[in-house]
């Protein structure tokens, strides 16, 4: 494992991890908290054996994650730089919710049902030379697919955003709903509540929220 001192390129900052870009091409996420990442590790390795995209774990070590580096923006950058993608961008994110329909469960996950990634966005998925990988699996969990898929529909339909921007997140929310079972919508009482209780929201993404969930339950 590398030392803590040695020097690492931050390449991004999260609400618990912050990740870096090592000397030898790989990436680290490191804990701030000291959080153990040995169960995050466990289930990419696991995700990667089913061919999930996922990055390959190199090592391990309680709060040190080292794992491949995929090179490429971030789903939520290409969406910034390249607005008229928005559509192709929404259906590619349909297209990972069926590649998690795809695998089972691993057993050693909490609660009960299928996978859940429980943060696809756009900020968690790289576009990468063979196509997008999914990363920051510390939330995964096991439960309905539905509310993962409710989840990620939440989460780009409400976030605020500067008004030249709306149309490419209609356009990506659309592409995304494509492509997905809408049945979710019956999931997004529960979305709504994941979304709202991991912390503090600004009073306006709130009754987008609560707005977005009595449209579903029309």
């Amino acid at each position: 494992m590398t030392p803590r001192n040695e020097a690492h390129r931050l390449l991004a900052s999260g609400r618990e991890a912050d990740v870096y870009l090592r000397s030898d091409g790989l990436l680290l996420k490191r804990s701030r908290a000291g959080r153990d990442l040995e169960p995050e590790a466990l289930l990419m390795r696991y995700l990667h054996a089913r061919g999930i995209p996922v990055p390959r774990v190199h090592d391990v070590d309680g709060g040190d994650l080292v794992m491949e580096y995929v090179p490429g923006p971030r789903m939520s950058q290409e969406l910034d730089a390249k607005p008229w993608r928005a559509g192709q961008l929404g259906r590619e994110l349909a297209d990972l919710h069926r590649c998690l329909d795809s695998v089972a469960a691993p057993d050693f996950l909490p609660g009960e049902g299928c996978l859940l990634h429980l943060d696809l966005h756009p900020g968690n998925v790289v576009l990468g030379p063979a196509g997008p990988v999914v990363v920051d699996w510390a939330s995964a969990q096991r439960g309905d697919r539905r509310v993962d898929v409710a989840l990620s529909w939440l989460t780009i339909a409400v976030a605020p955003l500067r008004p030249f921007k709306r149309l490419a997140r209609s356009r990506l929310v659309r592409g995304f709903l494509s492509g997905v079972d809408r049945e979710a919508r019956r999931a997004m009482p529960a979305a709504a509540e994941i979304r709202l209780a991991r912390h503090s929201r600004d009073p306006i993404e709130v009754r987008a929220v609560r707005k977005l969930v009595e449209s579903c339950s029309d």
